[in-house]
């Protein structure tokens, strides 16, 4: 007679290993790509979902071994992963210009849901005509953007132009921050935007414009990631971040002279003690690198916070120098519940049991 309890085990071991093995033939193609050509060739935005999540991490490998900066274009996979368009402005200096920008939205939108927007403002060298530019060191998110490991959010990417290649705000309306907070109030009029999800971030200059932004509308965002920029020196006043949580990364290449440890510090110190939460991170990396991994760190970060929400994950909690992935807070939260139902079990079931009781008498009576 065959014992059911080995042949259970033995089943279970070949499942394991045929999947095993049908992982490792999928992969196999991975060893053909050298360059970011060949099966990454695309003729248009239909073709960018037909990758793999491992080939498109492939291609983020790839993509950060070349160079990265000002006048460098970026692979046609991550262009078509964003449609160009064009709005028109009806500032001072622009009056009824046409605003090209570039939108990444989600794969599929669902009747009934709304999505979170997360604004990107580009460094100084990324500004002009051409706003393919402007996507430059976007390639770092790819995996969030197609592929399986795709999230569903809308991504705007505005640019300045080369007359005014910093991001700023001007009281006669005619700055580059007016032009976004416009393509804001824009988009969210024209897609299923939640308005408790919007988060920005930006690198060097577009970091300085990060912070311009959240201090001029503190209530407006759910979080914020200024980039490779000091933080600014006075806050107006500084108590308006304290429902803006900000994690702000500084490459260590920029500690010698570009960035000035000690305005984040003391912005971290000022915002924390005013009831807010800030932290910033310095990746062990040399260099100027304004990509790879911290970059899907924290807008997987950004992505999930939401105003007034319990369980969006906090900048200054920590592992292994990393955030708390969202269902460890979520824990933080749950356990603790768990422990008083667990200890007032017995109460609980008695009170359960009375009202049952009553309710049966109740409508025996009626």
């Amino acid at each position: 007679m065959i014992k059911p309890l080995p042949v259970i085990v033995l089943t279970l071991f070949l499942q394991i290993l045929a999947v095993s093995v049908g992982y490792t033939q999928e992969s196999e193609p991975l060893q053909k790509v050298s360059t970011s050509v060949g099966i990454y060739d695309v003729q248009s935005p239909d073709d960018i979902h037909k990758f793999s999540a491992n080939e498109v991490r492939q291609l983020v490998h790839l993509e950060n071994a070349r160079p990265q900066g000002p006048g460098i274009l970026p692979h046609p996979v991550l262009v078509y992963c964003f449609e160009e368009k064009t709005f028109r402005y009806t500032g001072g200096k622009y009056q009824d210009a046409e605003i090209k920008y570039r939108l990444h939205s989600p794969k599929t939108i669902r009747y009934g849901r709304k999505y979170p927007l997360v604004i990107h403002l580009h460094g100084s060298g990324e500004s002009g005509s051409d706003n393919t530019f402007s996507l430059i060191y976007l390639h770092a998110i790819l995996p969030l953007l197609i592929g399986q490991e795709q999230q569903d959010f809308f991504l705007l990417v505005a640019q300045c132009p080369q007359e005014t290649p910093h991001w700023s705000f001007n009281s006669s309306k005619d700055g580059t921050l007016d032009i976004v907070m416009a393509l804001r109030e824009h988009l969210v009029a024209d897609n299923p935007i939640d308005k408790k999800r919007i988060t920005v971030t930006g690198i060097s200059s577009g970091g300085y414009g990060t912070w311009e932004l959240i201090q001029r509308y503190p209530d407006m965002f759910a979080g914020a990631v200024p980039v490779n920029c000091n933080a600014p020196h006075q806050f107006r006043p500084r108590a308006t971040l304290k429902h803006t949580p900000v994690w702000t990364y500084v490459y260590s290449g920029d500690l010698d002279g570009k960035v000035n440890l000690e305005t984040i510090q003391t912005a971290m110190h000022a915002i924390n003690d005013s009831g807010g939460s800030m932290a910033y991170t310095v990746p062990g990396s040399t260099g100027r690198i304004a990509w790879g991994h911290p970059m899907e760190d924290y807008f997987r970060w950004m992505l999930a916070q939401k105003k007034g929400s319990w369980f969006s994950t906090p900048p200054g909690v920590w592992v292994n120098n990393k955030p708390y992935p969202s269902y460890l807070v979520f824990l933080m939260f749950v356990l603790p519940l768990a422990l008083i139902v667990f200890l007032a079990w017995g109460t609980i079931c008695e009170q359960v049991s009375a009202a049952y009781q009553s309710m049966c008498k109740w409508f025996s009576h009626d």
